[in-house]
């Protein structure tokens, strides 16, 4: 009687390991069941590559970014070396310039890649590695509200020197104009911080096709970009912009002593005036038509309704602003442009020198060889007056 109660015991027992093993299996199995459901929910609501949607229009983006940050690159190095090697670029405001070269140079030689990336790749690929998109996100944002700033300085800088020239010398030392291009750093990564504590998110935009900051998570920090990030910076620029305008234009009229009724020269004056302002006036323009496109859709698309073309073509607009730059120094700016070609042409600072130098030696001996050689002396000493 014994052995047998044991012998059903021992049955009952397996029964009850058996129940468990295969409700194990069950619950494992409904688990993996879910997982799969899941993943292919994601699967499904990830964007494919836009070269698989619509390759037309992936095509285009692509030459276009690839163009912009093959220029953005090498044009923003070029800037940086000018300004090393040549201290008569080295004029009012010049450390500000080589502030927006850096953050362009960010944008155009990392974030513009992922761009092209993005548009070829897929929202899932930048899934499999959050990581990367985070870091260029933060990267980007940073390096655009640098820009923003570095811009309004430069342009504060020479609203200053042009209107208060008095006071130039006092403000704007050496150290305080490099205090305050690592100010600008700091504010601007201080704006993008509110992403990274839940105001707002960084995110792979399925309209932009790029890892940036989740434009529909906080309407408020869109407002705050939009508005103030870069509305203000547009605000300050046309007021130094306008005020420096008319401070050329009255010292032009003093100039001429101009009679009010003579048509003549008032004609001239305003034409001498532009002339002067061109350079401002063409970087104050490109702000405006790259930046404002972006700001406004951002603002004014609140339920994420508008085409994916339109923030595509805005975002890439505000991108080509860190490849413009160098565009515009070089067709607007003859010694800068000089600059650069005797850069190319010597390779180095140290051959730039060098250039100089045998330059000035061979002139000593030879009136001829003086008259041959004296643009490579005028680039190499006299740039940017």
């Amino acid at each position: 009687m014994t052995n047998c109660n044991t012998t059903i015991t021992r049955s009952l027992n397996s029964s009850l390991d058996c129940v468990s093993t295969l409700s194990l299996l069950a619950v494992t199995s409904l688990e993996h069941n879910e997982n799969l459901e899941e993943s292919e929910v994601v699967r499904k609501t990830q964007q494919p590559p836009l070269v698989e949607s619509n390759f037309p229009m992936a095509l285009v983006y692509v030459i276009l970014m690839i163009s912009a940050l093959a220029i953005g690159s090498v044009g923003n190095i070029l800037i940086l070396a000018s300004s090393a090697c040549f201290r008569s670029l080295r004029k009012t405001g010049f450390i500000f310039n080589i502030n927006l070269a850096l953050a362009d140079l960010c944008v155009s030689s990392i974030a513009d890649p992922m761009c092209v990336i993005a548009v070829l790749k897929g929202e899932a690929w930048f899934n499999d590695k959050p990581f990367l998109c985070e870091t260029v996100a933060i990267m980007c944002l940073t390096s655009c509200f640098c820009a923003f700033l570095s811009l309004t300085l430069a342009s504060l800088n020479r609203y200053v020197f042009v209107c208060h020239n008095l006071l130039y010398n006092r403000i704007f030392t050496k150290r305080l104009c490099v205090l305050m291009c690592i100010t600008a750093w700091v504010i601007a990564f201080f704006f993008e911080f509110p992403n990274l504590i839940g105001w707002g998110r960084h995110t792979f935009d399925k309209k932009s096709n790029q890892c940036i900051w989740d434009r529909t998570a906080s309407f408020s920090y869109t407002l705050i970009v939009s508005v103030c990030l870069i509305g203000t910076p547009l605000l300050t620029m046309t007021m130094c912009y306008v005020l420096i305008f008319k401070k050329i234009y009255s010292t032009k009229a003093n100039l001429y002593r101009m009679e009010t009724d003579n048509p003549d020269l008032k004609k001239k004056i305003w034409s001498e005036t532009v002339k002067s302002s061109r350079m401002l006036f063409i970087i104050f323009v490109v702000f405006v038509v790259l930046w404002t496109p972006y700001a406004v859709v951002i603002a004014a698309d609140v339920n994420d309704d508008m085409p994916v073309a339109l923030h595509l073509f805005v975002t890439m607009l505000a991108h080509l602003h860190s490849s413009v730059n160098f565009t515009v120094y070089m067709v607007g700016n003859r010694n800068f442009r000089l600059a650069v070609m005797q850069l190319l042409r010597c390779g180095s600072c140290r051959d730039v020198a060098s250039s100089s130098y045998a330059s000035e030696t061979k002139s000593s001996g030879n009136l001829k060889t003086t008259e041959t050689t004296s643009s490579s002396i005028y680039v190499t000493e006299k740039c940017a007056q």
